[in-house]
């Protein structure tokens, strides 16, 4: 398995935090009633908030031990502190990448196979083991909080169509997942559909040795996906750190609504949190439109213009600036650790 992609260059990082900025900015002059923002967020309790930052990082280790419960389970053995380690490498990369939610599992999967030499189909089986358990949990809580909404306010049309399209398209992503995991034959027909656009672009690329290797991953992959369908406990276990995980990165949002002294409504929450979610999966959350997104549904939701404004910025202020600063800093530490190694294995030079 090789990584496709690479984190964006500084310069195209740049780039598109630009944008999104602009765009931000353009949406705050337009639509945020500044006065009111600002009584807003000096409201703000900084131990409250701050306690939001930690509860973060708790959030990203139960995480963590999901993807190491997994990986156990298929005879693949991880530290506590590697999973950490590179589970921050994965978030580097779904925060620096605009895509359909992969390349963080895709990252995770080469660069542990790469560190551990490890087989990848089995570490690939437990990401994507891991991506079925959260996209459950972020689909039933989708739900739950579609329902209590409904039940507790009276929306405009438009905006409960727009909430259900977002449940339905989780739904459908998940079932994808899903089917490719279980279904070997129709992983293979994506393999030669990608061969095929490849060698369409490429028409002297040698897709041989490509299919070949790739074919051997996902043979793995699906035993290693049935190993881990036959040991329940195993994903109970998964299951419930996972629910842990979501529970403390949630936490961060009500923190937050408890830091700034207003009543923590829960329906709303569970709803901006997924799509936000969501939005980040399908690699448009991106600073700007997931802001704007987010302000947009908790005002359609009846929450004050002020209290929207401040909610998002200092949600994401955690959950996107913070996550960037500290998975940038794994990201490198586990690339200096793999050249280090790679040099170590390298043959002595001849005079």
């Amino acid at each position: 398995m090789t990584l496709q992609k690479k984190p964006l260059s500084g310069s195209k990082l740049f780039l598109l935090l630009a944008f999104g900025l602009i765009a931000f900015l353009v949406y705050f002059i337009l639509f945020v009633d500044l006065p009111t923002f600002v009584e807003t967020i000096s409201q703000i309790n900084l131990v409250l908030y701050g306690a939001s930052f930690v509860v973060y990082l708790i959030g990203v280790f139960f995480s963590s031990m999901v993807w190491r419960s997994l990986l156990n389970a298929l005879t693949v053995k991880i530290t506590v502190k590697n999973a950490y380690l590179f589970t921050w490498v994965g978030l580097f990369f779904d925060a620096t990448i605009p895509q359909l939610g992969l390349s963080g599992d895709v990252a995770k999967t080469y660069l542990f196979s790469k560190s551990s030499n490890e087989d990848a189909g089995k570490i690939g089986a437990s990401v994507i083991g891991q991506k079925i358990i959260v996209m459950t949990l972020t689909v039933v809580t989708f739900g739950i909080g579609l329902v209590l909404v409904l039940f507790n306010r009276i929306l405009e049309p438009l905006v409960t169509f727009s909430i259900i399209l977002f449940l339905i398209l989780s739904g459908i992503s998940l079932f994808l997942i899903y089917y490719l995991s279980v279904k070997p034959k129709a992983t293979h027909a994506l393999l030669q559909f990608v061969t095929r656009v490849g060698l369409f672009f490429r028409k002297k690329w040698d897709s041989t040795a490509f299919n070949q290797k790739v074919t051997e991953v996902i043979d793995n992959f699906h035993i290693s996906i049935s190993e881990l369908k036959s040991k329940p406990r195993v994903l109970g276990v998964s299951s419930i750190y996972s629910i842990l995980s979501w529970f403390f990165d949630i936490g961060v949002m009500f923190l937050v609504f408890a830091a700034l002294g207003y009543p923590i409504p829960f329906d709303s929450v569970l709803i901006v949190y997924t799509i936000s979610g969501v939005l980040q999966a399908v690699g448009i959350g991106v600073f700007g439109i997931n802001e704007i997104v987010m302000i947009s549904i908790f005002r359609a939701l009846g929450l004050p213009d002020g209290l929207s404004v401040s909610v998002t910025l200092l949600s994401r202020a955690v959950m996107l600036w913070f996550r960037l600063i500290v998975s940038y800093g794994a990201f490198q530490w586990t690339s200096i650790k793999l050249a280090r190694q790679t040099q170590q294995h390298l043959p002595p030079k001849t005079l």
